[in-house]
């Protein structure tokens, strides 16, 4: 009881502190739908503007291949450069100058007119947006290619199917939500981890380092509540504040797509069924404890550090550490399994991928609630011991 009156004590502290409040509530929800509108809107204006670009290229050997020569001449948005000197080329695309060079050997009729491969090279810069470059190319030459198949073909009166030796279906037995689950779900974790720490940070700090420096933790610390009692007060008040962010961040991403006229209506309403009640409870569990992790171990640094300061650069190399493991998370092969599902924060982003995607067993999952678990107790263990130790509380 003492641990909720001193939790109620903290948090109308907290609740007093704007930075706290921007922290919890007002950045998430002003950067996820930042994030994703902005993003979105972005990348679409690079892709529209990476197609619709004017392609300069320049073609050696057009003289040996006029059939390829007038493919590219055709198109409205390529222009064939002239006069630029081989030894050169590269410089000029390494500079953007030029987009593409095409070499055709000049061999190309021969082998053409004796059934046989034609020698070509494209070169080209693969940093290019999206690779539109080599695409768009590769496209016209594959046209041509099939003009010249398809003529091969009548001159030796040949059915142009023998050239295909299957008519290979594909089958996909994957479900539109499991696919975006798997694809998409990792990185709602990533937010959801990253933004619940940071929420956690500065009130572990201030709850901590914060007071030493104000002198009112030894108030504390003579009222009649045990340590045990303010240190779980604490944890209670942290824990809040890492989860009222990454609620918030849930919230910002649900408005981000209900306010984003980009998206298509049949995305929007796979998104609804995807981020359904359940899902967001499921997922909202899989934080709290991680939540209550994040919370002791920095309440512990923060009783540990002599100053703000010092408790600030302790715990940033805190914040590297988080994001390793998420970013595992967004590896191909990287699977939810026995083993995984023991690793702390590895663990809650894939079995957030998995809730996505419909897809986790109830065996992962109750591994993975029994190593978080284990993982907060023996958090609160360690902040408990630590604030237990007076070397540590009046460290100077």
């Amino acid at each position: 009881m003492k641990s909720l009156i001193i939790a109620k004590k903290e948090i109308l502290d907290l609740t007093r502190d704007r930075r706290t409040l921007m922290f919890m509530f007002g950045f998430p929800l002003l950067f996820m739908p930042l994030f994703f509108i902005g993003g979105m809107s972005y990348v679409k204006q690079a892709q529209e503007k990476a197609v619709e670009k004017n392609l300069k290229i320049v073609i050696y050997g057009g003289e040996y291949a006029p059939e390829i020569n007038k493919a590219f001449s055709d198109i409205s948005d390529i222009t064939i450069l002239n006069d630029i000197n081989k030894d050169s080329i590269e410089n000029y695309i390494q500079e953007e100058l030029i987009d593409a060079a095409i070499y055709i050997d000049k061999n190309y009729q021969i082998a053409i007119s004796n059934n046989k491969q034609a020698q070509l090279q494209l070169q080209f810069k693969g940093t290019d947006s999206f690779g539109v470059t080599q695409e768009r190319i590769s496209r016209i030459i594959k046209n041509v290619e099939k003009e010249i198949i398809k003529n091969r073909a009548k001159d030796l009166q040949l059915d142009i199917n023998i050239l295909t030796a299957f008519n290979f279906k594909i089958l996909n037995v994957a479900s539109e939500k499991e696919i975006i689950g798997k694809s998409a779900g990792g990185y709602l974790p990533y937010f959801l981890i990253l933004l619940g720490f940071m929420g956690a940070l500065y009130p572990a700090l201030d709850l901590g380092a914060g007071e030493k420096e104000r002198g009112t933790l030894e108030t504390l610390l003579s009222s009649p509540a045990s340590r045990l009692d303010i240190v779980i007060g604490k944890v209670i008040v942290v824990t809040l504040s890492a989860l009222a962010s990454s609620l918030s961040a849930i919230i910002g991403i649900f408005l981000s797509f209900k306010a984003n006229p980009q998206i298509p209506t049949q995305m929007i309403s796979l998104f609804d069924d995807i981020i359904n009640v359940t899902t967001i409870l499921t997922v909202f569990s899989l934080i709290i404890p991680i939540c209550v992790f994040f919370a002791s171990i920095l309440l512990a640094i923060s009783i540990y550090a002599k100053s703000f300061k010092e408790a600030q650069t302790i715990s940033a190399p805190f914040q590297f550490l988080i994001i390793i493991p998420v970013l595992l998370t967004l590896l191909p092969g990287t699977e939810l399994n026995a083993y995984t599902a023991l690793v702390p924060i590895l663990n809650v982003s894939l079995a957030t991928k998995e809730v996505i995607a419909g897809s986790i067993t109830t065996f992962y999952m109750i591994e993975v609630f029994l190593s978080l678990f284990a993982y907060a107790g023996l958090s609160i263990m360690w902040c408990v011991y630590s604030f237990n130790q007076e070397g540590t509380i009046f460290r100077n």
